[in-house]
């Protein structure tokens, strides 16, 4: 490691002390909870709903060429 001056020090300190301060989660309990969002939000997606892409009057009714 090379040698760090005092100014880098404090700021790597500061970011420390930024980052214990933040509050975590477990990750068992966040990840159900998106789950249940994403499950409780497939009917208004269009891109998981074929009924509301039909509605999109941005979508390309072509197939992709590759040119």
């Amino acid at each position: 490691m090379e040698e760090w001056d005092i100014p880098q020090m404090r700021r790597e300190v500061e970011s420390l002390q930024y980052q214990l301060a933040i509050n975590r989660e477990k990750s068992s309990i966040t990840v159900t909870e998106l789950v249940k969002w994403i499950e409780g939000c497939v009917c208004e997606d269009p891109f998981l709903n074929p009924e509301l892409m039909r509605a999109n009057p941005w979508v390309e009714k072509g197939k992709c060429v590759i040119l």
